[in-house]
């Protein structure tokens, strides 16, 4: 896949993120096999990470203190809307075909806009839930990786 073809994709799964939020793309890096593109407004912001093969994810991220940061995947499980992923699920490949790319990215844009316009307003009041979500999962693979190590 070209780079211009991913950007586009993207381009067309965020526009919303510029239309409702003020959010700017500022920066697009790659590197190897993997793209991070920033978006960024006066209180948010937002990385897509993007490695060649794998299922996207984004974090979400207050620019005045970039260690308040989460993920779009924790705000969904905070609100009930996805399952907590399994420490196994931690450890087994994320494949994700060429032509699911597209619907993953517009799914994140998607979910962005419609569950996380506190966050994206700068209201980052959830984002203590998040971090204690993501450490308490870091904690289950970090057991689960002692147990099965061979």
């Amino acid at each position: 896949m070209k780079k211009s073809d991913f950007e586009s994709m993207v381009e067309k799964a965020f526009w919303g993120l510029e239309a409702k939020y003020g959010f700017k793309k500022t920066d697009t890096a790659y590197v190897d096999r993997t793209c991070k593109i920033q978006f960024e407004n006066a209180t948010t912001a937002i990385l897509l990470n993007y490695e060649l093969g794998n299922r996207p994810w984004l974090e979400i991220s207050d620019v005045h203190d970039a260690s308040n940061k989460s993920t779009l995947g924790w705000l969904m499980v905070e609100l009930g809307k996805d399952k907590a992923p399994t420490p196994q699920q931690a450890f087994q490949p994320p494949a994700l075909k060429k032509e699911e790319l597209y619907p993953a990215l517009e799914q994140m844009g998607r979910e962005i806009l419609e569950y996380g316009s506190d966050l994206l307003t700068g209201n980052f009041a959830l984002m203590p839930k998040l971090q204690v979500r993501a450490k308490k999962y870091d904690q289950e693979c970090q057991r689960y990786l002692a147990q099965h190590k061979a």
